[in-house]
């Protein structure tokens, strides 16, 4: 249905303009406007351009938007003419720019389309941490960093708005459980899905019945025997990845997963996709998951081994900015990342951060980390204390403000982002 209204939505405005660019006395060989992808705050880059002109050219350009005779949104002396146009000025839904330059005598004319739907990197969504977890058993007198747990994964998403999870994969030589879920081996093993595939067959299950919801981000933490216990986990090989890609596929198709290659599309890299055409509307991967590796060094080194800017692979890498990999990065510090997060999001990279850790902040009732991290405007906020009372007494909870399992992010979403327009699960 989306679609369908998207489709007419188009050819609504496209009809306004169909007449605009037929020849006629007097004008010359149509512009060409290119409009790029959303910057902060929702701003498009828009340039005008005339193939057969020299830089630099006189001409008196107008640019008005939805009608030849429109608002005035820039003006320009020479072409090419760039300007930025922030769409929360024209709201949501498709626009035409209407462009008319003047060459002495001659005029020209040019159309651009603009559409207004929030993009995946223009949300902000709670997540939790190992989101598997439950008390170890037998406690472990003193550890108090693992003294949290999690809901099932279907009742994070359901009752708590959780809508990026982690999730710690281990290894072993168990052919009908080769990928297992715990936390480390031989002291931290309590999980509420020991089985990988049985992890992901809850998130597929819940994600089928609720199709509309915005898409689930997998944070994979791959896990080595690092404390040399004795079988059945040992450490990972090259190869290991290869079937972690096959593995996943078993459980997701591939129009359930929004990958690296989904992104990319024809360009050479995940940067110059994301500065070209910027990430997908979440209208257009709604009821989608999407795999990022916690891991760096040798971990992403091997993922990316033979895999130019990831190409065939379901993970998107804990990446360097700039990189041909580079799209999803991670910075936990929310308080002394605080600057490097929001500069990066004004990039076009998705960020994950944390609100809290080894329940240090959840004991203290200290909020400052947590509401580091929603300014910050990473896309995804984890934390374990997403359900009041668990917070050894404390008032101490995450939860995305307006009680929404999504809002519009803080740094990149247009003036008229609503949280509904993101999400609107009952």
């Amino acid at each position: 249905m989306l679609k369908r209204v998207a489709i007419v939505a188009l050819l609504a405005v496209v009809g306004a303009g169909c007449h605009y660019l037929d020849p006629r006395p007097g004008f010359g060989p149509v512009l060409g406007v290119q409009v790029g992808p959303p910057g902060a705050q929702g701003a498009r880059a828009v340039d005008v351009t005339a193939a057969d002109l020299p830089v630099g050219t006189p001409a008196a350009t107008t640019v008005r938007i939805d009608d030849k005779h429109g608002p005035i949104v820039a003006t320009g002396t020479t072409l090419p003419l760039h300007f930025t146009f922030d769409v929360g000025n024209a709201g949501p839904g498709l626009h035409v720019l209407f462009v008319q330059a003047s060459l002495g005598d001659m005029k020209r004319r040019g159309l651009g389309f603009i559409t207004g739907g929030m993009r995946l990197n223009q949300l902000q969504a709670l997540g939790t941490h190992n989101s598997y977890h439950t008390y170890p058993t037998p406690p472990l007198d003193g550890v108090f960093s693992l003294d949290y747990f999690e809901d099932p994964l279907d009742v994070q998403f359901q009752d708590q708005g959780v809508r990026q999870i982690e999730l710690d994969v281990n290894i072993g030589d168990d052919p009908v459980a080769q990928f297992q879920v715990f936390h480390v081996q031989g002291l931290d093993t309590g999980t509420t899905c020991f089985v990988f595939t049985d992890c992901l067959t809850t998130i597929r299950t819940w994600s089928l019945a609720h199709p509309q919801h915005a898409p689930l981000a997998i944070l994979l933490e791959l896990k080595n025997n690092d404390y040399g216990l004795p079988a059945p986990n040992r450490n990972w090989v090259a190869s290991d990845l290869d079937r972690l890609d096959s593995t996943i596929r078993t459980v997701f198709s591939e129009d359930k997963m929004f990958t690296p290659d989904d992104l990319r599309g024809a360009h050479a890299s995940l940067p110059d996709a994301i500065a070209q055409d910027g990430w997908p509307e979440i209208n257009s991967v709604r009821g989608q998951v999407m795999f990022l590796m916690d891991n760096g060094g040798t971990f992403r080194d091997w993922y990316r081994t033979d895999h130019v800017a990831l190409a065939g692979r379901v993970l998107f890498t804990n990446a360097s900015p700039g990189a041909d990999d580079a799209a999803f990065i991670e910075r936990n510090d929310s308080k002394g990342s605080l600057a490097d997060i929001q500069s990066l999001i004004a990039q076009g990279y998705v960020v994950r951060t944390r609100a809290d850790a080894d329940t240090i902040e959840a004991r203290a009732n200290d909020t400052t980390t947590r509401d580091a991290a929603f300014v910050s405007g990473a896309q995804w906020v984890s934390s374990d204390y997403v359900v009041s009372g668990r917070a050894f007494g404390n008032p101490y909870v995450v939860q995305i403000p307006g009680g929404t399992p999504d809002r519009c992010n803080p740094i990149n979403a247009p003036s008229w982002c609503t949280s509904d327009m993101i999400e609107a699960l009952p």
